[in-house]
């Protein structure tokens, strides 16, 4: 009888934790536990790449001027080396973030670049 009520108990305690265990998950696509996964990771520089493409192509179509065109791949470059450096021991969100929010202010700058039509940095 003894045996059968601890089973009951035990049984009964693994049920309730299960639930309780499972609403601390983080149910983000792109995140496990520890930050984000590879193909967050990959989607990043794909947007990177992206972004140098079109300083590239603004450049050669001379809508931004050779300084300016400088300036915006120095950026993405410290970017780019941020992100090796960050991937050698796991990214964590809040580097992740970091990343993300740089990625985009790169963005910007292109798109306040582009149109200035003075061709100046600044």
């Amino acid at each position: 009888m003894r045996k059968l009520l601890i089973s009951v108990v035990l049984a009964t305690t693994t049920l309730v934790a299960v639930p309780a265990a499972a609403q601390y998950r983080d149910h983000r696509p792109g995140y496990d536990r520890r930050g984000p996964d590879r193909p967050a990771v990959n989607n990043l520089l794909r947007q990177l790449d992206q972004v140098d493409r079109r300083i590239q192509r603004s450049a050669q179509r001379r809508i931004i001027s050779q300084r300016e065109a400088f300036s915006l791949r120095r950026e993405s470059n410290q970017i780019r080396g941020r992100i090796r450096v960050a991937a050698r021991n796991g990214i964590n969100r809040r580097e992740f973030a970091e990343l993300q929010i740089r990625v985009n202010r790169l963005e910007r700058r292109v798109r306040i670049e582009r149109r200035d039509r003075d061709r100046r940095p600044g």
